[in-house]
């Protein structure tokens, strides 16, 4: 008996080893797991965005007269429990240009940021919404910054990323705006659940979107403020 009980801890052993193995020291059985790795999709290359800006207007064109129509974008979403990471990136975009990534929160018939009134927000963790608020136009920086969670700039060959570590489930999954504690226009703060047209009865244009700043070259916190759009997810 003791024998059958040894051999059956070292099968039992042996096959959790080798799972974790394969999935490597980062990671777990029940965690990982790769919900998106996939192209953004490139927006209307003459299209405004919701400020009535549009790439050519503000942000002129690139060496082959336009408004930087090889642009591509990437971007994948590892979901592990409570906690997602999104990465996001830009080649051949406009160079030296700050840009911002978006997460919708409006539905068909639901949603919006409880903040704002907006229906998007940063594409940032939950613990930030204070700083986000600080910088937003109704914020004591009002100014915007070129430093926020859900920025980035692009390097002289129009290559820029985004790592993004979030502490909520960007699919099927809700955000936490009972987290923030400064003034907004609108409130209070409530989970909102997120808006994902991959998924039925949600609806909404889009899941992420990335715009840039070309005119002030900053990023307006809770507010996208001015700017262009060039990529969103699906």
């Amino acid at each position: 008996m003791r024998l059958i009980i040894l051999l059956a801890v070292i099968l039992v052993v042996g096959a959790t080893a080798g799972v974790v193995a394969v999935l490597g020291p980062n990671t777990s059985a029940q965690s990982a797991e790769a919900l998106v790795d996939d192209s953004l999709t490139r927006l209307a290359l003459d299209g405004q965005s919701g400020s009535k800006h549009t790439i050519e207007e503000h942000c002129g064109l690139d060496t082959n007269g336009t408004a930087w129509a090889e642009a591509t974008g990437h971007v994948t979403i590892v979901q592990t429990g409570a906690t997602s990471q999104v990465d996001i990136r830009l080649e051949n975009a406009r160079p030296d240009t700050y840009f911002t990534a978006w997460l919708r929160l409006k539905g068909s018939g639901f949603g919006g940021s409880p903040l704002t009134g907006g229906g998007a927000t940063p594409l940032s963790p939950q613990t930030d919404l204070d700083r986000l608020i600080s910088f937003s136009p109704f914020g004591e920086n009002s100014a915007g910054s070129d430093q926020l969670s859900n920025g980035f700039r692009t390097d002289a060959k129009g290559v820029g990323s985004l790592s993004a570590s979030l502490d909520f489930p960007i699919i099927g999954g809700s955000y936490n705006f009972a987290m923030a504690t400064l003034e907004t226009p609108q409130g209070p703060g409530v989970p909102v659940a997120i808006a994902n047209p991959m998924l039925p009865g949600h609806g909404g244009p889009f899941l992420i979107r990335v715009v840039s700043h070309c005119s002030d070259d900053v990023g307006h916190g809770l507010s996208p403020g001015n700017r262009e759009a060039w990529f969103q997810f699906p």
